[in-house]
């Protein structure tokens, strides 16, 4: 299409961690590994087809889980964090700076 130097950028993506009975996929298993292989695949720089050795920018839905957001309970369960900033699961991002 003729846009090559166009930079690509995914605003949000991710997978809920836990669900509503009748939304089973929504599990930590599942949640950790889609968000390990999304960062595997945007950070390797191998692109996609059209756009072979390209870095995206991108964006892990969420950073916390939103305890408050009316709805099922998948869509209160999108976050690396709870409120309460303690991890829900590590994608491979945690560091262990300050831990003795």
């Amino acid at each position: 299409m003729g846009y090559d130097d166009l930079d690509i950028v995914v605003a949000e993506s991710g997978w809920p961690s836990l669900g509503d009975p009748n939304q089973p996929m929504c599990t930590v298993e599942n949640a950790v590994l889609y968000n390990k292989n999304m960062i595997k695949v945007v950070t390797s720089g191998e692109g996609t087809p059209l756009m072979p050795k390209r870095r995206f920018e991108t964006y892990v839905f969420a950073l916390f889980n939103e305890n408050l957001k009316p709805g099922t309970a998948a869509e209160r369960n999108w976050g690396l964090f709870r409120p309460d900033f303690s991890p829900v699961y590590d994608v491979g991002i945690l560091s262990n700076i300050g831990k003795v």
